[in-house]
């Protein structure tokens, strides 16, 4: 077990090593001074040590296991049976039912779905992908029986409503539906309109406000498009206060931040060890170690996308794709939302944010690529003027 450790990649395993420990510890200082902050200090690093567990498991895991079709949708109906239960059982919290408690341990259904649907897609279109010569209707993909688990499953996200996680799991459905072999021009078209409806998403919903007369809307969701497009409009000061003490804090913290400990806001900032805990980073260590962070996330993200093009096996590319989208989207949702060019979703950043179920998911991608990235073969050193060499390796 432990010869595969040699063929460990370390631009994963090191960044992903650096971001969790740091997340223990910011899980710590948002919530420092509360009565809450040792047991989340606790609960965090009680988290990693599981997630750690989980990845070193999947790492040495045979993945051809999870492709059972058995397993596959089982695991669909399972999550769908808990995301039933959270949504009509268990009580809102903060005006979603997305969680179901267990005496300590609370669980999100919605963000294993999104682990769920990488494994779904990505073993469906290794078997099925996209068939060129068939008309929309005709394809294999728009079946019942193919789109009906999930499909369910993302329409219950949605109406929790939990339109963050619900938004990031359809992404990565259509990350990995663009790369089992759809035409490069549909790719360049959706790329523009994508393109195009993030730099005008501000544009548009202060028309949809207007048309239908949203602003003041006491609704969970509509609350937030409201205060989204205008924090400082009257009437949108309780609705924008996590995005204002976000702003607050972020400006507090300038370049090297005020110290580890030291936040001023957090008191003042709801969710500042989930949601916000980026702003209270910022203020407290500064854009300097947000920039780093970012970085080791960019590292993470990149190192999978070349290995998803290096692979010949269509089920491994799509896996590393799908994973590498999930990171990314996450983290562009919970940014997007901590300095105001998105709506606030509640969505976690990665590995930094408190959460158990956030982070035992991501752990266990992380366990899965680093399976991945140890079956990749070393290509050999080949020195330049050895033709013949390269010419046999060819």
């Amino acid at each position: 077990m432990f010869k595969k450790l040699r063929k460990l990649d370390y631009w994963i395993a090191v960044p992903y090593a650096i971001l969790s420990m740091l997340g223990i510890v910011m899980v710590f200082s948002a919530t420092q001074g509360t009565s809450t902050a040792l047991s989340n200090f606790i609960k965090q690093a009680i988290f990693v040590v599981l997630g750690l567990t989980g990845a070193f498991f999947l790492y040495h895991f045979n993945l051809k296991a999870l492709r059972q079709k058995k397993l596959l949708r089982m695991t669909m109906l399972i999550i769908i049976g808990a995301l039933l239960v959270a949504k009509f059982i268990m009580p809102a919290v903060n005006g979603a039912n997305g969680w179901i408690s267990l005496g300590p341990i609370t669980l999100q259904p919605a963000e294993f779905l999104k682990l769920a649907i990488i494994l779904y897609f990505a073993d469906f279109f290794d078997k099925v992908p996209w068939q060129t010569h068939l008309r929309i209707r005709n394809q294999p993909l728009f079946q019942f029986h193919v789109l009906g688990l999930p499909g369910i499953a993302l329409v219950l996200v949605f109406i929790m409503p939990d339109n963050g996680n619900g938004l990031i799991t359809f992404v990565i459905w259509f990350v990995l539906f663009m790369s089992s072999g759809v035409r490069r021009w549909f790719i360049a078209a959706v790329a523009a309109l994508g393109g195009l409806g993030f730099g005008f998403l501000q544009t548009i919903l202060r028309i949809v406000n207007q048309v239908f007369g949203l602003n003041g809307s006491q609704h969970y969701t509509f609350a937030r498009l409201t205060s989204f497009v205008d924090p400082w409009q009257p009437g949108a000061a309780d609705a924008s206060r996590q995005l204002l003490y976000g702003y607050y804090a972020i400006a507090h913290g300038g370049f090297l931040g005020v110290g580890l400990g030291n936040s001023l806001i957090k008191p003042y900032l709801p969710e500042s060890n989930t949601d916000f805990i980026m702003a209270v980073m910022t203020e407290e260590l500064g854009a300097v170690t947000t920039t780093i962070v970012l970085l080791l996330l960019l590292i993470l993200i990149g190192r999978m996308v070349i290995l998803g093009i290096r692979q010949r096996s269509q089920y491994y590319r799509l896996l590393l794709f799908g994973i590498a989208a999930l990171l990314f989207i996450q983290a562009l949702v919970n940014l997007g939302g901590v300095v105001g060019v998105l709506p606030i979703t509640g969505v976690v950043f990665p590995f930094i944010s408190g959460g158990g179920s956030s982070y035992i998911v991501f752990s266990a991608a992380i366990g899965l690529t680093l399976n991945i990235a140890a079956t990749q073969k070393k290509l050999p050193d080949i020195h330049p003027a050895d033709t013949l060499a390269r010419k046999d390796y060819q």
